[in-house]
């Protein structure tokens, strides 16, 4: 094996360092190419170019894949502000290696990891030698392509996050400059939240309906039809105290963007919320 690179030669010894037992590595430096690496293993060669493929993708991922994701956004997508390469770098590494079902969706369930390392191991499996950086320029365009796909779905989600931003933003503003239209909400968090007005009494649908009557939901971009955000903006609370489990919920993160220091959580069960039962 060539590396051009010191770093990709320390970077690929560090990942081998867990199997040094059961390979050598004997290090050369040639003139033409840089360093020789020549792998003895005492393992089957199958599983031997399975784990040297898979170092390989893991000294790409380490040392160049970022430049790639950079390239791409500013050349490939012309954006040249750093703070926003910047987030569409982080949308983009979510969306390469994060396991939750969002973004696994958006890369159509592919293993990145997996795709870079089988391209490595097809190169080995024909090629008892092999240079790290001629498989970099001219055995990556598959994976390259994914990574462009990768990074124009980052970018939706980034502008979709800013309009998120921007629409928060404005009902920030609304609720700052409108006087509170009561003192004070409850709320109980559940998939739908269920809201109680000051003496502990459930607020019915109705009643939010007729709060939500006497807003301009439609101009504020809310709809009529929406049980969380359109009720508490009607009514405009000068305190909100929810009570639940998880302060991290997007519905919750959302109420205290916009009225900021109006919101106490609680955790359920801290304090008990009479109900007029």
């Amino acid at each position: 094996m060539y590396f051009e690179s010191d770093k990709e030669v320390t970077a690929f010894r560090n990942q081998l360092n867990p199997y040094r037992k059961q390979i050598r590595v004997h290090q050369q430096t040639d003139a033409k190419w840089g360093s020789r690496l020549r792998l003895e293993g005492d393992i089957a060669r199958a599983e031997l170019i399975h784990l040297i493929s898979t170092v390989m993708a893991n000294v790409f991922i380490e040392e160049h894949l970022s430049d790639v994701i950079i390239h791409k956004i500013t050349d490939g997508f012309y954006f040249s502000d750093p703070d926003e390469i910047n987030r569409i770098y982080d949308f983009t590494m979510w969306i390469l290696f994060e396991t939750d079902a969002d973004n696994q969706y958006l890369r159509e369930h592919v293993d990145t990891a997996n795709l870079l390392q089988h391209i490595f191991f097809l190169q080995l499996k024909e090629h008892t030698s092999v240079h790290f950086n001629g498989i970099i320029h001219f055995r990556l365009a598959q994976f390259l392509d994914f990574v462009r796909e990768c990074v124009g779905k980052a970018i939706e989600e980034f502008k979709r996050e800013e309009d998120h931003q921007a629409f928060i933003d404005m009902l920030r503003h609304y609720i700052e400059k409108k006087d509170p239209c009561v003192d004070l909400v409850h709320i109980e968090q559940d998939e739908n939240f269920i809201f109680y007005n000051e003496k502990g009494e459930v607020i019915s649908k109705d009643m939010l309906r007729m709060w939500m009557f006497q807003a301009p939901l439609y101009a504020l971009g809310l709809h009529e039809n929406e049980f969380n955000l359109s009720p508490l903006i009607a009514m405009s609370p000068a305190k909100i105290k929810v009570y639940g489990n998880d302060p991290a919920d997007p519905k919750i993160l959302t109420i205290t963007n916009i009225f900021q220091e109006r919101v106490e959580f609680k955790m359920k069960g801290t304090s008990i919320l009479s109900r007029g039962e």
